[in-house]
């Protein structure tokens, strides 16, 4: 974020929205929207310093900078349908772009292409950390000791009731919740839906949900 705080300033008198490098623009689209505020708050810290100054209009430009960031935020609002391949193929090209966090609170996983993904995450420096029901993890075909045997951090619940959620949360930028349990029958055969959602208000309540899930539970 600071080479985009960098750009702004270093370029105060002659930036021009139209002409914002690719490389720069690309950063913007990755930060969430926590990261955009606090960029933004630190630009405007930035226009304070800059308004004494002779034959420079500070409000001139933050507005340009503010209007670069709103340009080339992310936003992403998606539901994905089964039974068919949409989405799988959305959960796989989720972990794959995962840079930093993978967070899943997930009832049961059994399908083994999705587990490899997570582990690949895992594999790769992303941060994972999964939440499952603890009767669950003794279905046939569970992957939950296969991932927790790679040293990924799973927790579970003790309970007669079960852990029924079905979310995650991907980098703090993106949230996935519905019906869709992480198996082969869901994909192939069950009419299950997913929602894929970069809506900060919807990503930082379930973020602060998986928290003190994760705090309370058990180690596997």
């Amino acid at each position: 974020m600071q080479d985009i705080l960098n750009y702004f300033v270093n370029h105060r008198h002659n930036l021009n929205e139209k002409f914002v490098p690719k490389s720069v623009t690309g950063r913007i689209h990755k930060l969430n929207r926590n990261d955009r505020d606090k960029l933004k708050s630190e630009l405007f810290t930035k226009a304070k310093e800059f308004e004494t100054k002779i034959d420079f209009s500070a409000i001139d430009w933050i507005q340009v900078c503010l209007n670069v960031i709103d340009k080339n935020a992310f936003h992403f609002n998606q539901v994905f349908f089964s039974p068919g391949h949409e989405i799988k193929d959305e959960i796989r090209n989720l972990l794959r772009r995962a840079e930093s966090s993978v967070d899943l609170c997930i009832f049961t996983i059994t399908d083994n292409e999705l587990a490899g993904e997570i582990i690949s995450c895992y594999k790769r420096g992303v941060n994972v950390r999964i939440i499952t029901d603890d009767e669950k993890t003794e279905d046939n075909g569970s992957e939950i000791y296969r991932l927790s045997t790679t040293e990924i951090p799973v927790k579970i619940d003790h309970s007669h009731y079960h852990m029924h959620n079905k979310f995650g949360i991907i980098d703090n930028k993106f949230a996935i919740t519905g019906s869709f349990n992480w198996t082969y029958t869901a994909t192939k055969h069950n009419q299950e839906n997913l929602l894929a959602t970069s809506k900060f208000e919807i990503v930082k309540q379930y973020s602060e949900e998986f928290e003190q899930l994760w705090q309370k539970l058990f180690d596997l």
